[in-house]
This record gives C-alpha cells, sequence and structure tokens, in this order.
C-alpha cells in the first residue's frame, strides 16, 4: 500500500511540474519560445497567462510557463527558467506592484530578449523601473495619447491641464502629467454611463431605477475616445483592434509601435428580461448618484487613481440632468476595494446602500468578480473601465466591460510576440 501511495504521489508531482513548466517535447521543434511568468491566486495575471500561451502556441510557437507567490519579491530562479528554454520573449501578465522586481531581476540575470506585459504596466512605476535596467518592455494599452484626432486631443490636453493643476490629483497620476489609458477608459466608461442613465430617465422620469440604467446599457452606442462602444452579448465592448507601446529606456514615457488587430466576429448583445426591481434615485434631494469600485490603496492602487482621475475628470465636464424639468445634481460615491478580494462584499455593498444608479469599476479583475452577486442581487449595473478576465461579465447580466477580455489580449499579444521575434532574427 505505501508503495503504491508513493507511486501515486510520484505520479501527481510529475503532472503538476509538466503543467507548471510546460515540459515534455516541444509542440514545434523549430518554432519560437516564449517565457510566460504569472502569479498564483491572481485572476488577471492567471487569465491572460492561459491565454497568451493558448494563443502563441496556436500559432505555432512554444510556451513554458511558471507561477509564482503573492509577495515574491526575487526572480532570478524564474528567470533562470527562460534562458534554460531558450527563450525568444517573455511575457509578464503581472500587477504594477511587481513590476520593479521582476524587471530588475531580469537585469541582474543579464535578461536581453524583449519583454512583453498586459494592459496593466502602462504606468510611471514601470517607467521608473525600465530607466534603472534599461531593459526592452512592450505593453498592451488601449489610448494612444498621441492621437492627433480631435475628440482624443481635446480629453488628452483637458486631462492634463486637470491634473498638473490640483497637487492631490498630480500626485495620483504617479507625479506626472502622462495620461494613462485607464484614466481614458474611466473617463470613457462614465461617459457611457451618463448615456444610460439620460436615456433611461427619457423613458421613465423620475421613477427611473438602476435596473432602467441596466437595460439602457444595452443599447448604447457612443463614439468613445477610446472607440465605438457597443456591447455584445456578454456586455463587453466590440472591438478589432488595440495598441502598443515602447517603454522608453530614459523613462520619460510611453512611444507608440503600432495598433494590432485581431478578428473580432461578436454580435451586439440585447437586453435580458430583468426580474429584481433595482434602486430608485434620490428625488427629496434632487440626487443622482454614480457608485466608484476602485483600489485607491493596495497593490493596484496606482493604476486604480490612475482610472479614477479619468472618471472624476469626465465629472468635472458633466454632472446635472434634467428630470422632469428639474435639475438632479450627479454625485460619484468613492467605494475603496483596497485591491483585496476579500474587502470586496464590504466595499460593494456600501455603493448598494449608499444608493447607486450605476457602477464603474474595477480596475482589477479579481475584485470585480467578487463583486459580480452583490451588483446582480441589487440590480445594480457595473461598468468595468479596464478588468479583462472574461468571468467578469459572462454569465452576469448587470455587469458591462469598456475594453477588450483576456482572450482579445492574449491573442494581440501573441501575434505581437511572433512580429517582434521575427524582427529580432533577421
Amino acid at each position: 500500500m505505501k508503495r503504491l501511495i508513493c507511486i501515486l504521489v510520484c505520479i501527481s508531482l510529475m503532472l503538476s511540474c509538466c503543467a507548471l513548466y510546460s515540459c515534455g517535447e516541444k509542440k514545434n521543434p523549430d518554432g519560437p519560445v516564449a517565457y510566460v511568468l504569472a502569479e498564483k491566486g491572481s485572476a488577471y495575471s492567471l487569465s491572460l497567462a492561459e491565454n497568451f500561451k493558448l494563443a502563441f502556441e496556436e500559432k505555432g510557437g512554444n510556451v513554458t510557463m511558471e507561477t509564482f507567490p503573492a509577495g515574491t519579491t526575487g526572480f532570478s530562479e524564474y528567470f533562470s527558467k527562460s534562458i534554460d528554454v531558450g527563450a525568444d520573449v517573455i511575457f509578464l501578465p503581472n500587477s504594477i506592484a511587481t513590476a520593479p522586481d521582476l524587471l530588475k531581476s531580469a537585469k541582474d540575470l543579464g535578461i536581453e530578449v524583449p519583454i512583453l506585459a498586459g494592459d496593466t504596466w502602462e504606468s510611471s512605476v514601470v517607467l521608473d523601473a525600465v530607466h534603472e535596467t534599461g531593459l526592452e518592455v512592450y505593453c498592451i494599452t488601449f489610448f494612444d495619447e498621441g492621437d492627433t484626432t480631435e475628440k482624443a486631443g481635446e480629453f488628452v490636453t483637458g486631462f492634463r491641464k486637470f491634473v498638473t493643476e490640483n497637487s492631490e490629483y498630480y500626485e495620483m497620476n504617479g507625479e506626472t502629467d502622462m495620461v494613462a489609458a485607464v484614466s481614458a477608459l474611466g473617463y470613457d466608461s462614465y461617459n457611457v454611463a451618463m448615456t444610460a442613465i439620460r436615456a433611461a430617465i427619457e423613458d421613465k422620469g423620475e421613477k427611473v431605477t438602476s435596473v432602467d440604467v441596466a437595460k439602457a446599457l444595452w443599447d448604447t452606442d457612443l463614439d468613445g475616445i477610446t472607440g465605438k462602444i457597443i456591447f455584445d452579448e456578454n456586455g463587453d465592448t466590440i472591438t478589432n483592434s488595440t495598441y502598443i507601446k515602447k517603454a522608453k529606456t530614459d523613462g520619460t514615457g510611453f512611444e507608440f509601435v503600432k495598433v494590432q488587430t485581431v478578428d473580432n466576429h461578436a454580435k451586439k448583445g440585447t437586453a435580458p428580461k430583468y426580474e429584481e426591481e433595482g434602486i430608485s434615485i434620490d428625488t427629496d434631494n434632487r440626487r443622482i448618484t454614480v457608485g466608484v469600485y476602485e483600489p485607491t490603496t493596495g497593490d493596484d492602487s496606482a493604476g486604480g487613481k490612475q482610472e479614477l482621475l479619468g472618471i472624476i475628470y469626465a465629472h468635472s465636464l458633466d454632472n446635472k440632468v434634467e428630470i422632469d424639468g428639474e435639475e438632479y445634481e450627479v454625485v460619484l460615491n468613492v467605494s475603496d476595494n483596497g485591491s483585496l478580494v476579500e474587502y470586496a462584499l464590504a466595499t460593494s455593498t456600501k455603493l448598494v446602500e449608499e444608493k447607486s444608479l450605476v457602477v464603474i469599476g474595477s480596475y482589477g479583475s479579481g475584485v470585480s468578480i467578487a463583486a459580480v452577486d452583490v451588483f446582480e442581487e441589487a440590480g445594480l449595473p457595473a461598468i468595468g473601465a479596464s478588468c479583462t478576465n472574461a468571468d467578469v461579465t459572462f454569465g452576469n447580466d448587470y455587469y458591462f466591460r469598456a475594453t477588450i477580455v483576456d482572450s482579445f489580449e492574449g491573442d494581440v499579444m501573441a501575434d505581437f510576440a511572433l512580429d517582434i521575434i521575427d524582427t529580432e532574427k533577421e
């Protein structure tokens, strides 16, 4: 019996190692190699890593994937594996908080291949780390602050003025006037919310509820600064392209590299049959509350604050609605989820109890997923500005998304990884 147990344990360990290190023969012995390092327990990191792996291998590449425990600060042993497998590119779908330690370890180990990251890395934190290491770092993003179209240009100019003239906002933005993509997404998400609120009010007047806003969101068709926003059957924005940027080695900013496009055959969605009563507006005080569910503390606070700034800026430009000839004030109610799933219940419940008509957020997929049931039970729609995990919206009739999903992002980054490998080998 002991021998049988020992054999079973060994088999289990072998299977675990294969899953962790993608051991065994390469799917394509002559194909390019990517090394992927994700964080255990992170919905965002694991989902994006798996989607990249799937797409890269489907396109003829080989992937070695590892995971590290939360709180890890030294990554030399992991990057040694990337050298052992002969990685042509490294993909790090991780939070901003881990970026400095990841890049320092990569530099210390002499990593010279391109490093790719997900949408979270467009941050001054990453620029500082790149400046210290000189590594070649690329990230996917949703907005180009160098966009010369009239609408985007007006946003960039206005946002920069907004943050530089207010010391609190300037600090929240990492003491820089950069326009992060998540700020643009926060801006668009607020405008989507206001568009839906006005459409619901036109239909229901002062009897409007949060459920009416949810219904109106399904009919949204908004030309945002990050692109056209129309929701598909899952509540996700229908798009087929996004941006790739490279961190300047002097730490002064991100430079536009290219627009990366993949096929998207999604169709416009329709509202389901809602049965919840929803949350009514405050007619006594003529007030409409827009809840903001973002991390302003914790590991994701840097990105959460930049997303929040986009929301605040949009609110500063549009904060009144009219109902039956009476002016109503639109107020923001910010609830800090602390970047932690265990805080999600309390902070999302607060937004329900304080009678939000719609919620925006959160930066971070894990905390967004953790709030799904609270919002659904209350009949309260939420618009995820930058959370990319498919589980945020899939099967959740009250959660919408103003950005791409991990499957799309993984496909885009796999395409770009192969492009850059080909370029490096020429």
